[in-house]
């Protein structure tokens, strides 16, 4: 078998299990498969076995445990905040919804950003907005963002309400994401995180900054976001 066709089984059997889980065939608690059954219903290695279970394990899927197998964990779903491709794009064919909190509006750069900005953004100046989103009605997600005041006429009059912003800059400005930056913290929630997020204030979130280069130089992205994991784990694909 050639190694191409290896990858091929690999990521089959890890989107079989996947599936199987997803449509409660396995349950929480349950056992899936030997690994000796594993090789023989897929006519493969137990090398190839344990590389698919090692990426369940990774995304949630499953729990190893010496002397029993592999047992199914609380189901959870793949969130792709990490993603270049935005949120919209990585959630799949589950119900996601924005509600903007504060609309798209110019101003001037707060004094303690984030990031270090250049002499030009300085000078430009922001487009900054804020939204909340839901998944499947339940709010995972609160994003800060502030976009370089370059080329985006008309901008701060457009709805983003239940839209892809990466689309809106791609379809009405040319705009695409091409590379960027990530910093990433686990924190617990402030009072006003809790109350978008619908947690406790004890409870952690995930706390992402980025900083996202566009094919437009003079036009980067950034965002601050905290993300509720309870019910998903962020996700992506390299």
């Amino acid at each position: 078998m050639s190694k191409k066709e290896v990858i091929h089984l690999y990521k089959k059997i890890i989107d079989d299990l996947k599936s199987q889980i997803e449509k409660g065939e396995y349950k929480k608690g349950d056992l899936l498969p030997s690994e000796n059954d594993l090789c023989k219903m897929y006519d493969t290695t137990r090398v190839t076995i344990r590389q698919a279970l090692s990426a369940l394990t990774n995304m949630g899927f499953i729990t190893r445990k010496h002397g029993k197998g592999s047992i199914v964990s609380e189901p959870k779903s793949g969130l792709g905040i990490l993603s270049l491709s935005g949120v919209t794009a990585n959630i799949g064919d589950r119900k996601l919804t924005t509600t903007i909190l504060r609309k798209p509006i110019k101003t001037d750069w707060p004094e303690d950003f984030f990031f270090e900005l250049s002499e030009d953004e300085q000078e430009k100046g922001c487009i900054f907005f804020s939204r909340l989103r839901f998944i499947n009605n339940t709010p995972v997600l609160y994003e800060e963002t502030h976009i370089t005041n370059v080329d985006l006429p008309h901008f701060s009059s457009r709805s983003l309400e239940n839209k892809s912003l990466f689309k809106i800059l791609k379809e009405h400005y040319k705009i695409e994401v091409k590379e960027g930056e990530q910093k990433i913290w686990a924190i617990h929630a402030d009072k006003n995180i809790s109350h978008l997020l619908n947690i406790k204030t004890t409870h952690p979130v995930v706390h992402m900054k980025r900083r996202l280069q566009t094919n437009n130089n003079r036009v980067r992205i950034y965002s601050s976001l905290y993300c509720n994991t309870e019910e998903n784990f962020l996700q992506d694909s390299f």
